[in-house]
């Protein structure tokens, strides 16, 4: 997207998700369907389905750096990787014996695993309790910025489907949140209040701290390598913090503007 004019006032740098939508509803709901397919083929015998959940998760981490052997390149965020967790975690339980691997029952599963990116389920999903109207709100008096990370072809579905351009003047998807990425903004709006919000404390606050903007950290925990680390704040940094429990909180940190 073109990049706006705004010479002073108030900007706000917005992350997409689990900011302003809950990225692992879909996930959960492909999963269901995942765990009832398989007690359907292997006729009610599988492990707890709590330990398949977790290898799953596990296989999906590792697949953030493995090879993906049809594009020759790291998996990473990509649109490939959720369905291969599934097919990959399907065919490991068949290899310890829960039943025969089927190349059309890998297909069923991939299919599953792809819902998560369906333009449609992602629309019917929208955003968290509060979102719409809090944009609705902010971007009346200030000017709005969406910065999100990930895979770009991934993160375009979320974008046309929940229609975020109606708020945003900017829209981003980077590859990664870093003090560098969030120095042009300083520089861009000397003049104006310049804040990033969202849910990671090290990609959308720390990094925006330490490039000298303001940080309203939403937590919402979801990434099992999320830390946080008060201490490393210094107290100018503490100054330019603020948490808070959900994004409808948001107008009243700047009633005195809007």
């Amino acid at each position: 997207m073109v990049m706006g004019r705004w010479d002073k006032g108030l900007i706000l740098i917005f992350d997409l998700d689990d900011t302003l939508m809950w990225t692992e509803y879909l996930y959960s709901l492909a999963f269901l369907e995942y765990s009832k397919l398989l007690i359907e083929i292997f006729q009610r015998r599988l492990p707890y389905i709590g330990s398949i959940a977790k290898r799953s998760e596990e296989i999906s981490h590792d697949k953030i750096k493995e090879i993906n052997l049809a594009t020759g390149q790291p998996y990473g965020f990509s649109m490939n990787r959720y369905p291969d967790t599934l097919v990959a975690s399907y065919k490991e339980l068949c290899d310890n014996g829960f039943g025969t691997y089927d190349e059309k029952i890998a297909a069923q599963i991939r299919n599953i695993g792809m819902m998560v990116f369906d333009g449609v389920k992602i629309e019917e999903a929208g955003l968290v309790p509060g979102a719409e109207n809090t944009l609705s709100l902010l971007r009346r008096k200030a000017y709005l910025i969406l910065v999100t990370k990930g895979d770009k072809e991934v993160q375009e579905i979320k974008i046309k489907a929940l229609n975020l351009e109606r708020w945003f003047s900017e829209i981003r998807i980077v590859s990664n949140k870093t003090k560098e990425s969030f120095l042009e903004f300083r520089e861009r709006f000397p003049d104006s209040l310049v804040y990033s919000i969202g849910n990671s404390f090290s990609s959308d606050i720390k990094s925006a701290l330490d490039a000298g903007l303001a940080g309203i950290f939403i937590p919402c925990y979801t990434w099992k390598a999320e830390s946080i680390d008060y201490s490393s704040l210094t107290p100018e940094q503490l100054r330019n913090f603020i948490r808070l429990k959900k994004i409808e909180e948001l107008p009243a940190v700047f009633s005195d503007i809007i």
